[in-house]
C-alpha cells in the first residue's frame, strides 16, 4: 500500500500525464498520408501516433505501481528519441528519406554508432558522453537478472514507487522533445497546433 505521502505524488502524475495526453489528442487531424507519397509525414505521424499510445501505457503503469514497467518505457522512449533526431539529424532530404526507409525496413542501427551522428543542438548537454552507462544500466534492468529481480524482491510498494517516480518523468520529457521537435520542423502543422510553452511547462513540471 503506497503512503500518503506517495500517494500525493502518485496523483500528481496522473494530473501531468493526463495534461499530456490532452495536449497532443486534437494533433491526430493529419488526413491520408501514405509512405510511398509522402515518407517523412508517415513516419512523423507513425512516432506521433506511437506516444499517444505510450502516454495510455505511462497511466496504467502508474495505477498499477509497476515498476518494471516503467524502466520498459523509459528504454523504449529513449530508443525512439535516439532514432527519431537520428532521422533529422540528416545533412540532406535525401539524406533523411535513406534513413526513414532504414527505419521502415528495420535495418538494425547500433546506438552507439548512430547516436553521435545526430545534430548537437537537437540534444541536451551530455547527451552522447552519458549515453553509453545510462544504456547499459536501463538495458540491464530489462532482462532477467538479479539486478531485475531487486526492483521488488523485499521491496514494500513505497520503496517501488520511488523508483518508479524519475523514470516517469523522464519518459514524459523525451515524448515532449520529441512532439516538440514535430513543431520546430514545422511538419503536419505541428507548428500552428501545438503549444510549445505549455508542453514545456509541462516538461519541467515536477521533474
Amino acid at each position: 500500500m503506497i503512503g500518503d505521502t506517495n500517494q500525493k505524488s502518485r496523483q500528481f502524475l496522473l494530473y501531468k500525464i493526463n495534461l499530456f495526453n490532452g495536449a497532443i489528442a486534437s494533433r491526430f487531424n493529419f488526413g491520408e498520408i501514405t509512405r510511398e507519397k509522402s515518407p517523412k509525414e508517415y513516419f512523423v505521424a507513425c512516432v506521433f501516433f506511437k506516444i499517444h499510445s505510450l502516454g495510455i501505457s505511462i497511466e496504467n503503469c502508474i495505477f498499477s505501481n509497476d515498476v518494471f514497467l516503467s524502466i520498459y518505457l523509459f528504454r523504449y522512449v529513449y530508443e525512439l528519441y535516439i532514432k527519431t533526431f537520428y532521422v533529422f539529424s540528416g545533412s540532406s532530404e535525401k539524406e533523411i528519406s535513406t534513413r526513414i526507409n532504414e527505419f521502415f525496413i528495420n535495418k538494425r542501427w547500433k546506438f552507439s554508432e548512430i547516436k553521435d551522428k545526430i545534430n548537437d543542438q537537437f540534444l541536451p548537454p551530455g547527451f552522447k558522453e552519458n549515453h553509453q552507462n545510462r544504456y547499459y544500466l536501463l538495458s540491464g534492468l530489462v532482462h532477467p537478472n538479479y539486478d531485475s529481480f531487486k526492483l521488488c524482491l523485499n521491496k514494500t510498494d513505497d520503496q517501488q514507487f520511488e523508483f518508479l517516480e524519475p523514470n516517469i518523468h523522464l519518459t514524459l520529457w523525451y515524448c515532449i522533445e520529441i512532439v516538440k521537435h514535430f513543431s520546430n520542423i514545422k511538419i503536419l502543422n505541428f507548428d500552428t497546433s501545438t503549444d510549445k510553452e505549455s508542453l514545456e511547462e509541462l516538461q519541467n513540471m515536477g521533474a
